[in-house]
């Protein structure tokens, strides 16, 4: 199986629950109930039923390093360019946040699922908990209101359940406590998909076209082709930089649209590469995959 035909199940969920708005069965409000429920129930478990039994490796610790780096690329380069655009300081804000910050939980868990199995997702999950979401809520919050948000790590739902997965590594959990883990993260993908699904929006605006490229072009291409070629050079190959390669090249973050609107930054611009970030990332993750 290639990689297109492993996506295809991504992609055929997000369009299911897209076609199912404009038939008006759901809205586009209706996925913030899915997003509670991954983020209160099946990530949580997802976490508990994978972290528990994991094997520590060396390789480990550099998956949320190599996340860190990714951003702080994507952070350098729009810095940069947004300076050279000359772009108003709203308009700058959601430069920064687009360009780099990835959508690593709802689109790269999918992807890595599909791509790489339960594995690969494990990797995805450390990748965004203890890489991006950590960056997000400490330097995109700064960079959005001026302020960090030490509360905002310690009191979520995964967070919570990764910390305390590393203490239930010796504990043995009865049979039907391992069954309902197993159902319940069997969940998480599809819902994921879905909510993305409800939330995909096709857009004509195009007004900001020159920072939506420039954006786009530095999340999606520069930032990725960096980490591979340092992943190269330090010839680190093997499932876990598969999967810190395929994170990188993820589209901009969906919280990142939401920082915009709620701080009356640049929304248009945010949710535009969003948008347009969720079908292009279905071209350019098998390129740098395969």
């Amino acid at each position: 199986m290639d990689v297109y035909e492993s996506l295809v199940f991504v992609l055929f969920i997000i369009s299911s629950a897209y076609l199912l708005k404009k038939l008006r069965v759901f809205s586009s409000e209706d996925s913030y109930i899915f997003v509670n429920y991954v983020i209160y129930f099946a990530l949580p478990l997802t976490i508990i039923k994978n972290f528990s039994r994991l094997e520590f490796e060396k390789d480990l610790i550099l998956i949320p390093i190599f996340a860190w780096i990714s951003i702080l690329l994507g952070l350098t380069f729009s810095f940069l360019v947004g300076k050279y655009l000359s772009l108003p300081d709203k308009t700058f804000k959601a430069f920064l946040l687009i360009s780099s910050f990835g959508n690593t939980a709802f689109m790269g868990y999918p992807f890595s699922y599909a791509l790489f199995g339960e594995k690969g997702l494990t990797y995805a999950i450390i990748f965004d908990q203890l890489g991006s979401f950590i960056l997000v809520i400490t330097v995109g919050l700064f960079i959005t209101i001026g302020k960090f948000s030490f509360r905002s790590l310690i009191t979520f739902p995964p967070f919570i359940a990764l910390c305390l997965s590393f203490l239930l590594r010796d504990f043995s959990f009865p049979g039907y406590i391992e069954h309902f883990l197993e159902v319940s993260s069997a969940s998480l993908i599809p819902v994921i998909l879905f909510a993305l699904g409800l939330r995909f929006e096709l857009t004509k605006d195009l007004s900001s076209l020159k920072p939506l490229t420039a954006a786009l072009a530095i999340k999606m291409l520069i930032v990725p082709l960096c980490i591979l070629s340092i992943l190269k050079i330090f010839s680190l190959e093997g499932l876990p930089y598969k999967v810190v390669l395929l994170e990188s090249s993820m589209p901009p973050m969906v919280f990142a649209g939401v920082l915009a609107l709620k701080y009356n930054l640049d929304f248009r611009l945010a949710f535009s590469a969003i948008t347009f970030g969720i079908p292009l990332s279905f071209f350019v993750v098998p390129l740098l995959i395969n």
